[in-house]
């Protein structure tokens, strides 16, 4: 009985509640709240939990790379044209001779121009290197007598094999070197010729070496400054040379001092690598 009345009680509540919502715009509680009030509930308090807030997470600074290590890297070996490498090369060179003797008495002896030309073989770096050569010299000299009234003059000429071995140093960049040179020489007549003229008749006469009575080996020093400039890898040589006699196997004639040639060469040469570190 009870229960029937209470729940009579609670939907004239509600009747009443909807019948003064529609009349007055106040807000009204709602159903539940209406029985708890009726049955003496308390109505639990909700809690509300705040939102959390996002939180930014700390970004971690950007690294920066470890530092590469530079590997040195090994040093290219120099090829055949390039400065400061070990190599080998061979070349011609050609040009003018203007040879004499050394003074013997009796004979003024006077200078000739000649020629000469052959091969060039270079072995070491652009600063020190070794430089034989193999040339065709053709070397001589004129003479001037006066004998009891009677004058000759005569020109004599040496077609010789000429080996100089010399050592040469360069200065300067590789396109325009300044060089010296300096070693010793020896030469090997091949033939020789002698023209004589005695007053209005001429005679020619070839040289006998037989009994090295011409002296037919010669040996000196030898020392020259030229320039080289660079043609791509070949080289293109312009020097002067000075060729000093000091020797050689003609027979002695005694009161007669031996001669020997003095030589100045003025040439143009090129020199090409064929290989090298």
């Amino acid at each position: 009985m009870n229960k029937l009345f209470s729940l009579t009680a609670l939907v004239t509540v509600c009747l009443v509640s909807v019948s003064q919502a529609q009349n007055t715009p106040q807000p009204t509680q709602s159903m539940q709240e209406q029985y708890d009030k009726l049955h003496g509930n308390t109505p639990k308090k909700t809690t509300t939990q705040p939102a959390k807030s996002k939180t930014e997470t700390p970004q971690k600074p950007i690294s920066k790379p470890a530092p590469q290590k530079e590997v040195a890297q090994k040093p290219k070996a120099s090829s055949s044209g390039e400065s400061g490498g070990f190599k080998f090369s061979v070349g011609v060179r050609g040009g003018a001779n203007y040879s004499t003797i050394s003074d013997v008495a009796g004979i003024n002896p006077k200078s000739i121009i000649g020629y000469h030309g052959g091969l060039i073989f270079n072995l070491g770096t652009e600063t020190f290197s070794v430089q034989p050569e193999v040339l065709y010299s053709q070397v001589g000299f004129k003479s001037e007598t006066n004998n009891l009234g009677v004058s000759a003059s005569g020109t004599t000429t040496f077609n010789t094999i000429t080996v100089p071995v010399l050592l040469k140093v360069g200065f300067g960049p590789e396109n325009l070197k300044v060089f010296v040179n300096a070693g010793g020489y020896g030469s090997y007549a091949l033939n020789a010729n002698a023209k004589i003229k005695i007053g209005a008749n001429t005679i020619n006469e070839k040289i006998d070496f037989t009994n090295n009575e011409g002296g037919r080996i010669e040996y000196g020093a030898v020392g020259g400054l030229g320039v080289s400039f660079g043609l791509g890898a070949a080289k293109l040589l312009i020097e002067g040379r000075y060729f000093y006699g000091l020797g050689n196997n003609s027979k002695s004639i005694p009161g007669v001092d031996k001669s020997y040639f003095r030589n100045i060469q003025g040439s143009v040469g090129l020199l090409f690598p064929l290989g090298g570190k």
